[in-house]
């Protein structure tokens, strides 16, 4: 196996109950192997300090160990898992809300069984939510310039150089995962969002 498609994979054998799950793992494992350092935003900072002093409340302190924060309150260290968890969340709600109210699971098994159109808009939507849950969350975001390299190679964007390039392949890689799970490969989904992701 290469580099990129290496031992951190292995996830996407495993069957999932709920599409959101795997969202969950895929967002968390994805961001974890790329990204090598990054700065939150200050809602995603008051977003956390939010959750754990209702956490503390509950005296259930078990996400506490997760979340390091500065003497300035900005989050210095945590745990991909909260942040896989937050894109979970979010991803699940505004699928929601855009496919008015059906279930994520009910959802995917359409797209699956469905029409070209169906998994294209599936793509596009996707690529959207995640792209703005990446930008609430992460101020700045650095990764291995190799690693660039080859991602931009993967994803042919090679002469895209806008300034949100390290996030625009953070979320291909996890988009990416979720589309080969459910039967779409990765030409059919860059072709679906290149213009997108131009613009």
């Amino acid at each position: 196996m290469s580099e990129i498609d290496g031992d951190h994979k292995n996830y996407l054998n495993k069957a999932y109950k709920n599409f959101s799950e795997l969202v969950y793992v895929v967002s968390a494992k994805e961001l974890e192997f790329f990204i090598t350092k990054g700065e939150f935003t200050s809602y995603f900072n008051d977003r956390m300090k939010k959750i754990l002093s209702e956490i503390n409340e509950e005296k259930n302190e078990n996400l506490n160990v997760g979340v390091f924060f500065n003497t300035k309150g900005e989050i210095t260290l945590i745990d991909a898992e909260i942040v896989g968890k937050y894109i979970e969340d979010n991803f699940s709600l505004k699928m929601m809300e855009y496919y008015k109210n059906t279930s994520l699971n009910k959802v995917i098994k359409e797209i699956v069984n469905g029409s070209e159109k169906s998994k294209e808009d599936f793509i596009l939507i996707s690529y959207s939510i995640l792209y703005v849950t990446l930008n609430q969350l992460y101020k700045t975001v650095s990764c291995k310039k190799t690693s660039l390299i080859i991602y931009r190679n993967r994803y042919a964007l090679e002469d895209y150089r806008k300034d949100d390039c390290t996030i625009v392949i953070a979320v291909l890689l996890i988009l990416e995962d979720l589309c080969k799970y459910i039967g779409i490969n990765r030409y059919r989904m860059v072709k679906g969002i290149k213009e997108k992701i131009y613009k």
